[in-house]
């Protein structure tokens, strides 16, 4: 098999990829497993994800990878955004991590 694209994406999509899939046809052993635990770890839909997606990114610094590991965690205090950022380079100012904060309390 060979990879043609690569993109970041978030649970809730993902979630929405593998039931398409599993519509569409029989999903292999893997799959479904991958199914399964994101039916149970999932419980955002994907139009709120997007709509999350639109306000993390008016956000400068954040980068489509930063805004899937936002959403992908949900953290909502200070310490956790700066544990999720802690390997990045990144200098996220604390007016930028607060609006993380906001915007993931709003949504959680």
């Amino acid at each position: 098999m060979e990879v043609l694209n690569e993109e970041t994406i978030t649970v809730p999509e993902a979630k929405e990829i593998m039931v398409k899939r599993s519509k569409e046809r029989d999903l292999s052993y893997e799959q479904k497993i991958c199914l399964e635990y994101l039916e149970k770890v999932c419980k955002m839909p994907v139009e709120k994800a997007k709509e999350m997606i639109e306000e993390l990114s008016k956000i400068a610094i954040l980068r489509p990878r930063y805004i899937a590991l936002i959403i992908n965690m949900m953290p909502d205090t200070e310490d956790e955004v700066k544990a999720l950022f802690s390997k990045e380079i990144t200098n996220l100012k604390k007016n930028e991590i607060q609006q993380i904060i906001d915007i993931v309390k709003k949504y959680k």
